[in-house]
């Protein structure tokens, strides 16, 4: 029963009409316990009210450490019933947010709460977003966006792509991508089109520890594929399976922090 499953760690409620990003901060290793302390979790609400919430809680106990408002309207975040759609962190521990289908995306600094609005490329159906090794963040829908924070740019290819997106961080890496279908792996500097698999359906995307590319399909079925030869290993028993989001860690494991 609610309130009972030891599983919970604990529960924050919110009142809001849409709440859809949840993102960890890494922490802090400790050396001595071998584990990460003072983890935080971001997340969004929206109540279509003139503002967004964007929030900052304390990872153990669920409390709300920090929180601003950023006003919706023209050059800023459309005013849409989901607000903030999408989110990830980098390796200082910024949000990256995303609104679905949106013509803006919001950087929130860790150190400070403060933000700034970044627009993106002139294409309307952006859907998944991803933070990758190197701290490129990824939009990603029928084309792959990839903005760089540094020099403020972006470079956008058409990939045939579809909702969920993760970037393996090995040297030579792909930008994973759901097509509705199967998955498509781009090149990370060219955006073009390395590999393709077929699968029986693909809508979330991410990467295990040991360099698998998992797909969930809107329903019930779940591949596991080997990126290099594309063999695939599925179960087919879930119940309304629907994510896009970094289920496995990997991407939490390895934004912003190259190996070497």
């Amino acid at each position: 029963p609610w309130g009972q499953e030891e599983c919970i760690a604990w529960y924050t409620p919110f009142g809001y009409q849409s709440q859809r990003p949840v993102a960890w901060t890494k922490g802090e290793f400790n050396q001595g316990t071998c584990q990460y302390d003072n983890e935080e979790l971001w997340t969004s609400g929206n109540n279509q009210n003139g503002h967004m919430d964007i929030l900052l809680l304390d990872g153990e106990d669920g409390s709300v450490k920090e929180m601003i408002q950023i006003p919706t309207g023209p050059n800023t975040l459309d005013d849409d019933y989901y607000g903030i759609y999408g989110g990830a962190v980098d390796g200082d521990g910024n949000f990256w947010g995303s609104q679905l289908g949106g013509e803006r995306m919001v950087k929130v600094n860790h150190d400070d709460m403060s933000y700034e609005i970044v627009y993106t490329p002139g294409y309307g159906g952006w859907y998944g977003m991803t933070v990758d090794v190197d701290g490129m963040v990824w939009l990603c829908g029928y084309e792959a966006g990839r903005y760089d924070p540094m020099t403020q740019t972006w470079a956008v290819n058409s990939v045939g792509g579809a909702a969920g997106c993760m970037a393996d961080a090995n040297d030579n890496g792909l930008l994973w991508m759901a097509d509705g279908s199967g998955i498509v792996g781009v090149n990370r500097d060219t955006l073009q089109v390395a590999k393709t698999c077929n699968l029986g359906g693909s809508y979330g995307i991410s990467i295990d520890f040991q360099g698998y590319v998992w797909a969930v399909a809107y329903g019930s079925l779940v591949s596991k594929v080997d990126p290099e030869t594309c063999q695939t290993w599925t179960y087919n028993g879930l119940v309304g399976a629907y994510t896009y989001s970094d289920m496995t860690g990997y991407a939490l494991s390895n934004a912003g922090t190259p190996s070497g």
